[in-house]
């Protein structure tokens, strides 16, 4: 992974490079941001950056033999720890991400925005809670006590830090006096999750969403779809690679037509619709419902701003979109919208669990028609 490879995030690969450039790396980096914003990218790409032996245009050159060494994830002074499950016969205490290497480097060379959520789908675990326990720290402790192999840098990162716990505490010693050739990295979505500390000696990176115009460069590249169906999901995504890609394996973004479908059938109230459209839904899958239910959110959201501006312009929304929002009119006022959103937010809380989806979505579609009832007439036509 370079800095050409992760869309948007100009002024921060620029600010990355240049205190490379003037030598002026921190020993201890803490990358904070949203899921899906691209941090392990940003480590992965500072860290090959950091061991090119021929830098070129504010990157690292991809040819030298320590950049070969960094794509594949092999190199032996780039150090990487991250949440853990028991792995066969071996104690939980005794775990650690050594032992887990191999299905690393095929996870992150395949999903590099990836989650904690699909890490533990991709080692078969999603039934078990991984963490970062003490024997993974003290093998922190052994990975940057070591001479490095290349002559470069000794480089930790660290997925997941917010799992550290206390645990961190083991590694404080090593954050306030590392050696002139450490860099250690650690990569969380909540700084206050990260002992303080720990947190007070790292030199804090808040890494933002990727602007929309830079995540649909990223689309039209990435997926074969149609232009009105690449801005909808970049919108959609609204600076979430990880999102973004999930989503991306639809042939056809349709979920605005969805919606309203849903919305029609939930307010008529057809028993016989709403069983049909129940199975339909549940057939789709866990996962496909969490997109259709973000998506939702996405839409009432935006659907709000219209309702209190009054200007279409501003919207996150394509040509369709706003077709689909005009109709909402018809039924939908502020109260009403407001309500949608707070049971669509409920709703993807509720999915996430172990539940039945045909009960949940029934649910879910009885609890809209309730919200609707009191409008007039218009969804039915």
């Amino acid at each position: 992974m370079y800095f050409k490879d992760i869309p948007g995030h100009t002024d921060l690969k620029a600010y990355v490079s240049k205190i490379v450039g003037e030598n002026r790396v921190p020993h201890a980096i803490l990358l904070v941001g949203g899921e899906g914003y691209g941090k392990l990218a940003l480590a992965l790409a500072l860290a090959a950056y950091l061991q090119c032996t021929d830098r070129k245009d504010g990157d690292a050159c991809g040819t030298c033999s320590n950049c070969k060494k960094t794509q594949q994830l092999i190199h032996p002074d780039i150090h990487f720890s991250f949440p853990v499950v028991t792995k066969g016969k071996l104690k939980r205490a005794d775990t650690t991400s050594q032992h887990f290497l191999p299905e690393w480097r095929s996870f992150v060379l395949s999903k590099p925005y990836g989650d904690l959520n699909e890490w533990l789908q991709h080692i078969g675990a999603t039934d078990k809670r991984a963490n970062i326990n003490v024997a993974e720290c003290n093998q922190i402790l052994k990975n940057l006590s070591l001479v490095t192999y290349e002559g470069g840098y000794k480089i930790q990162i660290v997925w997941y830090a917010d799992l550290l716990g206390k645990e961190g505490n083991r590694i404080l010693k090593l954050v306030e006096e590392p050696s002139d050739d450490t860099i250690i990295i650690l990569i969380s979505h909540n700084r206050n999750a990260i002992l303080n500390t720990l947190r007070s000696r790292c030199q804090i990176i808040s890494v933002p969403p990727v602007d929309d115009t830079a995540l649909l460069e990223h689309i039209n590249v990435q997926f074969d779809l149609s232009p009105e169906d690449k801005q909808e999901l970049a919108f959609l995504s609204a600076g979430n690679i990880r999102k973004a890609y999930l989503l991306g394996h639809n042939t056809e973004m349709n979920y605005s037509e969805d919606l309203f479908e849903w919305l029609r059938t939930a307010y008529k109230g057809d028993p016989e619709l709403i069983v049909t459209q129940v199975d339909a839904y549940a057939g789709q899958g866990r996962q496909e419902l969490i997109n259709f239910l973000e998506y939702g959110l996405h839409f009432l959201r935006e659907y709000l701003l219209l309702l209190n501006s009054g200007d279409q312009n501003i919207l996150k929304l394509t040509e369709t979109e706003k077709e689909v929002a005009l109709k909402m009119g018809k039924i939908l006022d502020v109260n009403k919208t407001e309500g949608l959103k707070n049971l669509f937010e409920t709703a993807i809380g509720y999915v996430h669990r172990n539940l039945s989806l045909k009960s949940l979505i029934m649910h879910i579609t009885l609890e809209i028609n309730a919200i609707l009832r009191s409008e007039v007439d218009n969804l039915v036509t």
